[in-house]
């Protein structure tokens, strides 16, 4: 499975699961519906391209946007024909100014600007790169402390969890959560300066991150999991 939702937090899929699962839903006439919403920091495509996916219907949220509310959704060539010739399909807002389930003006500028000038494929490469280099540190510091903690990347975004191993599904991942050590890594890193993500332990590198924002991070982490294994 691909999970990033703050609940269960980062669970990447075992080899071979996402080819199950297009092969099952093929067998059954069902569609195949990749949401990227958590998963565009795999790269540019998510992880559909990422990972070569080949999905029937690809979903978006608001990093698209940069953070403004927006969303957008991709069909497969046939299936948009089907769509578009259902008479009792309501694909166009008539209001004329967008709504809760339609766009408008100021959302699809935020996309345009978004994606054409923030989320770009070089920005994507240094992102996924701060990423490669934020686990790696962490990954360290864990391992000179001998904690039964873990760091799991998926592009641009990282995790700690603790447990040992990666969790494999969202039950294990939820399994292995600590409020207590949540809090306690939240504020350590925030009396030196640092915020992550209000829920876990997740880091989403941006364009304006730099690898001394990512080094700085890795020192304070290293310092408190010394703290905890003396």
């Amino acid at each position: 499975m691909i999970e990033t939702d703050p609940l269960p937090g980062i669970v990447l899929p075992a080899p071979g699961y996402l080819d199950a699962v297009r092969a099952a839903t093929t067998d059954a006439g069902a569609l195949l519906i990749v949401d990227e919403t958590h998963t565009l920091s795999a790269g540019p495509g998510g992880c559909t391209r990422a990972w070569g996916v080949d999905p029937d219907v690809v979903t978006l949220g608001k990093a698209i946007g940069g953070g403004v509310p927006a969303g957008a959704y991709g069909l497969r060539a046939d299936l948009a024909e089907r769509i578009e010739g259902d008479p009792r399909a309501d694909l166009e807002d008539v209001g004329g100014v967008g709504g809760t389930l339609a766009g408008n003006p100021l959302s699809v500028a935020a996309m345009r600007a978004t994606l054409e000038h923030v989320l770009t494929d070089d920005a994507f490469a240094e992102m996924c790169a701060l990423g490669e280099r934020f686990v790696a540190g962490v990954a360290h510091a864990i391992a000179q402390a001998g904690l039964p903690w873990c760091v799991t990347g998926l592009g641009a975004r990282a995790e700690v969890r603790f447990c040992p191993e990666p969790p494999a599904s969202g039950g294990a991942s939820a399994a292995a959560a600590d409020d207590e050590l949540d809090e306690l890594l939240h504020l350590y890193l925030a009396n030196r300066r640092i915020l992550i993500t209000p829920f876990h332990n997740m880091a989403l590198m941006c364009p304006e991150t730099t690898g001394a924002d990512v080094d700085r991070h890795t020192a304070a982490f290293a310092e408190l999991t010394a703290e905890l294994s003396a």
